[in-house]
């Protein structure tokens, strides 16, 4: 139901260009090797986390903030991915992707958060909650 993964700063970009499903110059998504996308139900997706603009450049910015090493080896992201239980019904969902938000949010600190995009649009619902380890 839920799994954090570190990154450092070579693995951001591509991550972020998932969670957000960053389209091409021809205007169609991008699977990134996911054959599992539904193309048809990308339009669902949303982001729970304030809009901050380009992930990457909120990534940069909190760093140069709190001071992080400039080495290759330095985690620079982490990401929980949540998934929808079977059992929280459709009508309930928004619910519990907003709770799981809030949870994590307290945790981890709202000025931390990149970015939390529920995909609607692969086989089963979850969210990838990314922030700045601070």
């Amino acid at each position: 139901m839920a799994h954090v993964q570190k990154y450092t700063r070579a693995a951001t970009g591509q991550l972020c260009q998932h969670y957000e499903r960053k389209q091409n110059e021809t205007g169609q998504y991008v699977k990134f090797g996911n054959q599992d996308i539904d193309l048809s139900k990308t339009q669902l997706n949303y982001n729970l986390a304030p809009a901050r603009g380009s992930q990457i450049e909120f990534i940069q910015e909190r760093l140069k903030q709190v001071r992080c090493l400039n080495r290759k080896d330095v985690n620079v992201m982490c990401s929980w991915v949540i998934t929808k239980p079977k059992e929280v019904s459709l009508d309930r969902e928004r619910e519990f992707f907003e709770n799981a938000y809030e949870f994590l949010a307290k945790r981890y600190g709202e000025e931390n958060i990149i970015s939390a995009y529920v995909h609607k649009d692969e086989t089963t619902p979850h969210m990838h909650f990314a922030f700045v380890p601070v």
